[in-house]
């Protein structure tokens, strides 16, 4: 998940038998390795650490014996230093710029970038250039700035050797004094997310506007494999969610690579608020690896509990595209969904009516997410934005349980009172069912019936029941906490 959403900074101090500091901007993707201080060549020196391996080199290559520390203005000794461990952590490199402050005191001397192996041999090609075409004549002093993709005169990209030897040797010679160096390496950003909603591109949180997150487009169930939209899963057989990922972290260069990691999915009762991780089931776990663009995977779900209707969770989680906010005991899942573009939310259910089945009932639960204190509840039934109201063709009921009765005061809009729990929807711009309690960690439910006019014509609605209610986020305000949305067909042809 690397967009710029939410991560850490991480900043850490090693040593190496020098001074070389490594800071990571997770933010950015990148990590900068420091060796040697930015004194302008303040003496006392500071140590370089060459590996053992470019040591041999100049040993052997060089008649004066030692290595030229930072600051060290002397003559007649090379520089040497090495980054080490660059591909020990954060996956591929895909950009590196190297900047050193270099006082030129030789009329012929040049730096190198080289990869050299523990046997003091060239274990691949390196790039070399004078100081005087790297822009600091003899005797002054200035700044060599790099792009290790494309480097200066012949334009060489040693990125594919980066991240093959892991490793950069970088040598002045053999008349001139480096202040510092500083390579900073940009990571691959490699990011899988599942879409919230239909104009989702990643970024967390989002911009939803009426749009909401419970109902994801990029999670399906099908009764059989294979079928074209979604449906209610089959009791006593074998369904299969699809979950579509979508990488955008693949880079261009150097080479596109997928993405492995872990697809998780979950199923809940039908309803509003859940938390995690009572509230959730797994229903499988899948390992695969997503090339460049968006992948519909396939995840069996070999154990739907009972007849009934289901909200479903996608987690995806790659070794380098972690959770920014990880999962712990008790988090609200409407705000988990909203913080991580590597989870998203499902809760729609498929209702055909016809003159065989005019009518149709599904329980809501709601639930207190606030284990240590109550919380008002709001009921709220509407059609989904744009969409024409499901009263044009018939009726909307909603039976509140004997607790959410108990605790009701009657008050709300767009509703008449039709019996004894039993409230009937009046109003084509929805209902709202104000002032009830739910006690801590409680939940209750309540059973919304689409009973149709059903006719000759076919019509397609949408609507929408809504839990509301207070907690962590919200403080003592009233605020949406999870729904389910019905896909509702009504024609005389249409299939059960």
């Amino acid at each position: 998940m690397n967009h710029p959403r939410h991560r850490s900074l991480l900043g850490s101090v090693l040593k190496l038998s020098t001074v070389l500091a490594l800071a990571w901007s997770g933010a950015a993707g990148a990590q900068t390795y420091t060796q040697g201080i930015a004194d302008n060549f303040t003496l006392p020196t500071e140590p370089v650490s060459p590996s053992p391996g470019l040591q041999t080199w100049v040993a052997a290559n060089y008649s004066i014996p030692g290595i030229r520390p930072f600051d060290d203005q002397g003559a007649d000794r090379y520089f040497a230093t090495t980054f080490s461990n660059l591909n020990a952590t954060g996956g591929r490199i895909c950009g590196a710029t190297l900047r050193m402050t270099v006082r030129n005191g030789g009329s012929n001397d040049s730096m190198g970038l080289w990869f050299v192996n523990p046997s003091g041999t060239f274990a691949a090609p390196g790039w070399g250039e004078s100081l005087a075409n790297l822009g600091i004549p003899w005797l002054s002093t200035g700044v060599v700035a790099l792009n290790l993709a494309s480097l200066p005169g012949t334009g060489t990209n040693l990125l594919p050797t980066l991240n093959a030897q892991g490793y950069l040797d970088v040598i002045v010679q053999d008349d001139s004094a480096v202040d510092s160096a500083t390579l900073v390496i940009t990571r691959c950003r490699q990011d899988v997310f599942i879409r919230d909603i239909p104009g989702d591109v990643g970024v967390e949180p989002g911009s939803y506007g009426s749009t909401p997150i419970w109902m994801s487009p990029d999670i399906r169930v099908c009764q059989n494999a294979g079928c074209v939209g979604n449906e209610n899963p089959e009791f006593g057989q074998t369904n299969f969610v699809y979950v579509s990922l979508n990488n955008v972290g693949t880079p261009p260069a150097p080479t596109p690579t997928p993405t492995s990691g872990t697809l998780r999915v979950y199923y809940t009762a039908s309803g509003g608020a859940a938390v995690w991780p009572t509230s959730w089931t797994l229903i499988n776990t899948v390992p695969v690896s997503i090339p460049v663009g968006v992948t519909e995977v396939q995840v069996p779900w070999t154990s739907v509990p009972a007849p009934g209707h289901y909200c479903l969770l996608a987690v995806w989680v790659g070794p380098n595209d972690p959770i920014t906010f990880p999962l712990v005991t008790g988090s609200n899942t409407l705000v988990s969904t909203a913080q991580n573009n590597n989870l998203a939310w499902r809760n729609v259910n498929v209702v055909n009516l016809s003159p065989l089945r005019p009518a149709a009932s599904f329980d809501f639960r709601v639930l207190n997410v606030l284990a240590q204190r109550p919380s008002r509840l709001e009921l709220e039934v509407r059609p989904a934005p744009g969409q024409a109201s499901f009263l044009e063709r018939g009726k909307v009921l909603l039976k509140l349980d004997d607790a959410l009765w108990a605790k009701w005061s009657r008050r709300g809009t767009g509703f008449e009172i039709a019996g004894e729990g039993l409230v009937r929807i009046t109003h084509v711009e929805g209902a709202r069912l104000m002032d009830m309690e739910l006690e801590p960690g409680a939940e209750a439910h309540a059973t919304v019936t689409f009973e149709a006019d059903v006719g000759d014509k076919t019509e397609t609605f949408e609507m929408q029941v809504v839990q509301h209610s207070e907690s962590e986020a919200t403080g003592d305000e009233v605020g949406e906490q999870g729904g389910v949305g019905f896909a509702i067909t009504v024609g005389r042809e249409v299939k059960k």
